[in-house]
């Protein structure tokens, strides 16, 4: 891959699961490390559930093969925040791609 196509900045944050007094779980971000993408636009649909309207986006991220990202990370990007749904390794171009969704919040 092209250097000259990773023009987007990404901030990777990873899962830190901590327990309270009351012993429930806890689950916060952590800023984990910041990287140049590329970013494709995949899918996006419309859903209606309980005559509500639901818009899904999917993006997908190529990052070099060296950042250490894993499925349990969250990619925050254009000030939104983007769930991993998998991870797919190419050794032949040296590159990540990594499909995501978009959190609504």
């Amino acid at each position: 891959m092209d250097s000259g196509f990773l023009k987007d900045r990404i901030d990777i944050y990873q899962q830190v699961t901590t327990r309270t007094v009351t012993g429930a779980t806890d689950i916060a971000y952590e800023f984990k490390c910041s990287c140049r993408a590329r970013v494709n636009w995949s899918t996006g649909d419309r859903t209606v559930n309980n005559d509500e309207i639901f818009y899904s986006t999917d993006r997908e991220f190529i990052v070099r093969a060296y950042v250490p990202v894993i499925e349990t990370d969250e990619i925050r990007w254009n000030n939104q925040r983007w769930q991993i749904l998998s991870i797919e390794h190419n050794k032949k171009f040296n590159n990540i791609f990594i499909k995501t969704t978009l959190i609504n919040e």
